[in-house]
């Protein structure tokens, strides 16, 4: 029976997704505010370094420009999940 391996990408995808359709649904966060919200819910054997790396993948496609709802930081590339 084959296993599946998860990558540090995969787990950190998870997170933002749940993050963005939960806690931060309707808000679009920065690339750096979400490495940090993003750290805090995974365990801690995940270094920085992995979790940027992974976000770095997330925002290597066209993002809108937005401000940030976290730090307010304006104009930059934003991820958010509107309110339905």
């Amino acid at each position: 029976m084959a296993s599946t391996i998860f990558t540090v990408g995969d787990f950190v995808r998870r997170v933002v997704d749940s993050l963005l359709g939960g806690d931060y649904r309707g808000q679009v966060l920065c690339s750096r505010c979400l490495v940090k919200v993003t750290k805090h819910h995974l365990d801690k054997s995940y270094t920085t370094r992995e979790v940027v790396q992974a976000m770095d993948e997330i925002f290597k496609a066209p993002l809108p420009v937005s401000t940030c709802s976290v730090c307010a930081r304006k104009k930059i590339p934003c991820l958010g999940a509107p309110v339905v």
